[in-house]
């Protein structure tokens, strides 16, 4: 399974790599901005409206072995599994500089069986798991303009991500145990800070359309073992203080398998309403 959500990782940072490549494949043309523009304090504020499919891997501990459970929210499951959701961005820029910052919101609940392997007594035991899943993820960077011409431009960002993830699994076990042992509640709240590198940007197709891209990755066994992030969509702009974008985006943790919550992926479409002023 982490196999899995690295080579997802690895096919996004293709797609971005190969925007990167479009980029400078482009007319090599500087776009000349007035001073003005240049000097000016410029902001940006998008809510969005993400509806991703998320997940979360839960590993804990039995009297009589170990097991795994697994909270999972699609978008048809929302009104039954999720409980609240929050998302939204600011961007402050001057001149080739700017600063980025984004926070996300999510908590969510389901309820499947879980597994007890390698037991090693009668034919295992039968377990229903009640999960839930509470997440906040915010991230700021700092970000500078390497390139840009009049087709686009590629930002270089670093900065952190700061994630808080709550895991809560109530079992219910069939099996030859005793009865105080046949239902048990496990709960822990992590805190992660994460160091992040990336590249963002725009593609300028035609007066009002545009193509937004994003990209990050961190982790590198600070707080947790990985952490990527992947944006790609199109956007039109309205007016020149309102735009609107659609896209796709992905956003996977792995906090390593110490944890109650081992790994927690979100990813789907996106629609998000961009503010300049």
């Amino acid at each position: 399974m982490k196999r899995f959500y690295l080579l997802c990782g690895a096919k996004y940072l293709t797609v971005s790599l190969l925007l990167f490549v479009m980029i400078f494949s482009y007319s090599p043309v500087v776009c000349a901005e007035d001073n003005k523009s240049q000097d000016a304090w410029r902001f940006t504020l998008t809510p969005y409206f993400w509806a991703p499919s998320i997940s979360g891997n839960m590993k804990f501990s039995l009297p009589v072995g170990s097991g795994e459970g697994k909270a999972d929210v699609g978008p048809n499951d929302y009104l039954e599994n999720l409980k609240f959701v929050g998302m939204m961005s600011f961007e402050a820029a001057k001149g080739n500089w700017s600063i980025l910052s984004d926070i996300i919101y999510v908590d969510f609940s389901g309820s499947r069986d879980a597994t007890v392997p390698g037991l090693g007594i009668g034919s295992g035991f039968a377990i229903n798991a009640d999960t839930g899943l509470e997440a906040l993820v915010f991230s700021m960077a700092g970000a500078y303009t390497v390139f840009k011409n009049q087709n686009g431009n590629l930002d270089l960002l670093a900065g952190l991500r700061y994630a808080n993830v709550e895991g809560k699994v109530d079992l219910n076990i069939n099996g030859p145990l005793p009865s105080g042992w046949r239902s048990s509640r496990f709960s822990a709240s992590e805190d992660f800070i994460d160091p992040i590198i990336g590249f963002r940007g725009k593609l300028l197709l035609g007066k009002n359309w545009f193509m937004p891209y994003y990209f990050d990755i961190g982790g590198f066994s600070v707080d947790s073992d990985l952490t990527l992030q992947a944006y790609a969509g199109i956007g039109y702009r309205f007016t020149d203080w309102f735009s609107m974008s659609l896209g796709y985006r992905y956003l996977y943790y792995d906090f390593g398998n110490t944890k109650l919550v081992e790994d927690l992926t979100l990813h789907g479409g996106l629609l998000g309403f961009v503010f300049n002023f």
